[in-house]
């Protein structure tokens, strides 16, 4: 099979996997109430995503399994996906970084089923969601080098650390800051399957999106919007104050 065909191949079962799984979900009427929603993310993207992890929630659950290991295993997740890029595996990128979101995902859900929610635990998750955003970063600024690419890398590495900032300072303020157009969730999918189909079109089409051409521009983006949004969060919080 050619490299054309094995990413068109690629494309439609991604495309089609959500497109059936979304018809299946919302067929079933759900209640997406208590689901809260973006307006990158809605609620039935969330609700539908949410879904597919209850079978892995309530294993881990019955495992007894500490919400740390799980937050642990994001780490290593993370160390792969900056290996990943630093090392031109771009395709794989994609999928961990996808991977390393449900990790994120699901820590959260099984300590609240566990009552194992605390404040030391949400401190360590934090922590290493600060490293884990290093880890990718490092592995893009490898493999883009240097030249403006790098400054953007770097750009989008500062709007996600100061989104997490601007509603982490609000917190100890004694305010809630949970606005903005990009928030955590929304830069996993945005990164992860901005890698995914760069990597497609960079083997099935090629020319204009050659060398991960569709990947720079998602992180353009990402560089845009996370720091739109971490300004949205300090006029909120600084009207708050006031």
């Amino acid at each position: 099979m050619s490299r054309s065909a094995f990413a068109l191949v690629n494309l439609v079962l991604i495309l089609g996997t959500f497109v059936l799984g979304m018809r299946a979900f919302l067929r079933r009427r759900p209640d997406l109430s208590g689901i809260k929603g973006s307006r990158v993310l809605g609620p039935a993207i969330r609700g539908w995503y949410f879904s597919n992890l209850d079978p892995f929630e309530n294993l881990f659950v019955r495992l007894r399994l500490s919400p740390a290991v799980l937050s642990y295993g994001q780490l290593v997740a993370s160390l792969a996906v900056g290996v990943a890029y630093a090392t031109g595996f771009v395709f794989t990128a994609g999928f961990l970084v996808l991977f390393t979101g449900t990790l994120d995902i699901l820590d959260g859900k099984v300590a609240r089923r566990s009552n194992g929610a605390s404040s030391r635990g949400a401190f360590l998750d934090s922590v290493i969601d600060r490293y884990a955003e290093f880890c990718t970063t490092v592995g893009l600024l490898v493999f883009f080098g240097s030249g403006w690419q790098a400054w953007v890398v770097l750009f989008a590495l500062l709007g996600g650390m100061m989104v997490s900032y601007t509603r982490a300072r609000a917190e100890g303020l004694g305010l809630r800051c949970e606005i903005g157009l990009l928030q955590r969730p929304e830069r996993f999918v945005l990164l992860g399957f901005g890698s995914i189909f760069s990597s497609i079109a960079a083997h099935g089409i090629g020319g204009l999106f050659a060398g991960q051409t569709l990947l720079l521009w998602t992180l353009v983006l990402l560089a845009v919007l996370s720091n739109v949004t971490a300004l949205q969060r300090a006029r909120f919080v600084w009207g708050q104050l006031r």
